[in-house]
């Protein structure tokens, strides 16, 4: 019903099957997952890159070790799930709505608070399941009408140049017409989000959660073209690593 009306929802139960939520702690991750070494997002004051983003493989354990420390965090994981051992492969399940699909990718995020996710948008479905810590959502329906894309020629093509905390409408007017809908989504609580909708996010806790971004025949070409792309482009190589 939801996704064909193209509108976000917050569901629940999708984690039935699952490793409870209130068990997927950093302490839990790095006593059972902290030897792999996983892809990172390396963050600028909290924040994924303005311009590009730089990945690099870091221990778990390590990574999860150094989020005590104070100020922000220096990067985010964001690593594909076979990036990850067997054990944590057994920990989770496929949800429903993703079996059959055409095009699967899936990624564990391991995040200090604060750490921001700057506003883009994804060609597939994309279920975010948060397991440990809340997050605040903004999102915005599909369309570049006032919501300023920059570009496929800047490094991150899907990405909007507005922040949406703090808009410039100097440079953005037509962002100022623009509601969002969202809110907080915490632990156990699954945030479905239809292709093209752009979202922001910031992490108000330390966070863990695992999303899934789907899609048909269409959505399959479209994820072959966009990486034959950036491979050309040499934008976000390491990504998927």
């Amino acid at each position: 019903r939801f996704l064909r009306a193209s509108r976000p929802v917050v569901l629940t139960g999708v984690t039935e099957g699952w490793v409870p939520p209130r068990e997927w702690t950093f302490a839990r991750v790095a006593e059972r997952d902290g030897d792999a070494q996983v892809i990172a997002a390396v963050l600028e004051n909290g924040t994924l890159g303005r311009d590009t983003v730089d990945f690099r493989r870091i221990p778990l354990r390590e990574f999860i070790g150094s989020l005590g420390a104070p100020g922000t965090a220096s990067h985010y994981v964001m690593a594909p799930t076979w990036n990850l051992p067997p054990a944590f492969q057994a920990d989770h399940r496929l949800p429903t709505y993703c079996e059959g699909a055409w095009h699967l990718r899936a990624k564990f995020w391991v995040g200090k608070g604060g750490t921001v996710t700057p506003m883009h948008r994804d060609v597939p479905h994309n279920l975010n399941v948060h397991l440990t810590g809340r997050k605040r959502w903004l999102l915005y329906p599909p369309g570049a009408r006032g919501m300023y894309p920059r570009g496929i020629f800047s490094g991150m093509p899907n990405f909007s140049s507005v922040d949406p905390e703090r808009p410039d409408f100097d440079r953005h007017p037509g962002f100022r017409a623009k509601r969002p809908v969202g809110g907080i989504v915490g632990d156990g609580e699954t945030l479905f989000i239809p292709h093209g909708w752009w979202h922001h996010t910031r992490s108000l806790d330390d966070a863990v959660a695992i999303n899934f971004w789907w899609g048909g025949p269409i959505v399959y070409l479209a994820g072959l073209a966009s990486t034959a792309f950036k491979k050309l482009s040499g934008i976000r190589n390491d990504e998927w690593g």
